[in-house]
């Protein structure tokens, strides 16, 4: 009798082991994946990349650490798709693909920063660039969309007034390649 209590203290204490390490281990992936813990990892590979010395690195080195800061971006916002700092984790996709001239991944961000966070602190440059994408760098050009954006932009009460004249004048002559109206402005 004395050897099977023995035996069962030693399996519910062996029971009781197993279930507390799974439990650290529950805890564990928690944390790593808390909101907290998930934003140091981006500022962490932030800080990696702006410390690459070009000269130093080869560009699969640097392709893969920005492929890296895309994969935690991306992983921040499927986590938390309505948390502020989701919005700042799209505007960097949007302008990391834009840097890398992926223009059309650099708009899909754009545009979900709009849909999902229409407040957002920096929305007047993300009009800018959206528009500025749609007008130079996406082939075909879409008109639509450049037109689209440049009159969010005139719907901003703050948007600067010789901004506004610009867009307006930009407006006018959408029908021009931006190098065109570029090269319109220059021979007046």
């Amino acid at each position: 009798m004395k050897k099977n209590v023995n035996r069962m203290l030693l399996l519910a204490s062996l029971w009781l082991t197993a279930c507390s390490s799974n439990d650290d281990k529950m805890v564990s992936t928690e944390t790593a994946n808390s909101p907290k813990s998930m934003k140091e990892r981006i500022l962490q590979m932030e800080d990696s990349i702006a410390t690459l010395d070009p000269s130093k690195t080869s560009p699969a080195a640097y392709n893969l650490t920005q492929i890296e800061l895309i994969n935690r971006l991306e992983a921040y916002c499927q986590s938390f798709p309505k948390d502020a700092y989701s919005a700042e984790c799209l505007f960097k996709l949007h302008m990391i693909y834009s840097g890398l001239n992926a223009q059309q991944k650099s708009v899909a961000y754009g545009d979900s920063l709009l849909r999902n966070f229409p407040n957002y602190a920096n929305r007047t440059l993300l009009l800018e660039s959206m528009a500025s994408a749609y007008d130079m760098f996406i082939t075909p050009r879409d008109t639509a969309s450049v037109r689209r954006y440049y009159l969010l932009l005139l719907k901003d009460e703050k948007y600067p007034s010789t901004k506004k004249r610009e867009v307006k004048e930009r407006l006018k002559y959408l029908h021009l390649s931006w190098m065109d109206f570029a090269n319109r402005k220059q021979a007046r």
